[in-house]
């Protein structure tokens, strides 16, 4: 799941095992709701699209990121993010989460892309085309200019990554 998902996730059951002792008069502790798409949908998409075979190395981010809006999420994820537009009409944000954000030793902390989409249209297709875009925008980063030159400065191969995306509901004011 990455290494933001996971923090995330031991976050919430942090705060829920200690909700009792987190009780402060005129604070609300609340956990905004979290999807998080896991890394083997990185992969389908990346092979199911022939991504893998491109010269990412040599593209421009523009590039890279119309090509990952022209390609197609697995099946898959297809009806479980419809199914999330119907149940969630507030904000979201759709942030990365790759397997070496988290890294001890050289964390790729603000080297991915995170993208901020309102969600508060009517229509649930023009939602579901919002965040869909937002997930592969999130995946395109993976090869983005920053990632790149970032893995090349640590001795990485520029396909050593792999990328989950978490999705997360913006909560308060």
């Amino acid at each position: 799941v990455g290494g933001k998902a996971a923090g995330l996730w031991q976050l919430r059951r942090i705060l829920e095992e200690h909700r009792a002792e987190l009780d402060f008069p005129d604070t609300r502790i609340q956990v905004p709701t979290l999807t998080v798409i896991a890394t083997d949908f990185f992969d389908r998409f990346m092979e199911r699209n022939g991504l893998h075979r491109l010269p990412l190395a040599e593209m421009s981010d523009d590039r890279i990121a119309h090509v990952f809006q022209q390609a197609s999420l697995p099946a898959e994820l297809v009806g479980d993010l419809q199914a999330l537009v119907d149940r969630i009409h507030q904000p979201l944000a759709v942030r990365s989460s790759s397997m070496l954000e988290d890294d001890l030793h050289e964390p790729f902390a603000g080297i991915y892309a995170t993208k901020m989409i309102p969600n508060s249209r009517p229509e649930r297709e023009t939602r579901f085309r919002r965040l869909v875009e937002a997930v592969k925008f999130v995946y395109a980063s993976t090869y983005f200019r920053a990632a790149r030159d970032y893995m090349r400065a640590t001795g990485r191969p520029c396909d050593s990554d792999k990328m989950a995306v978490v999705i997360q509901e913006v909560v308060g004011r």
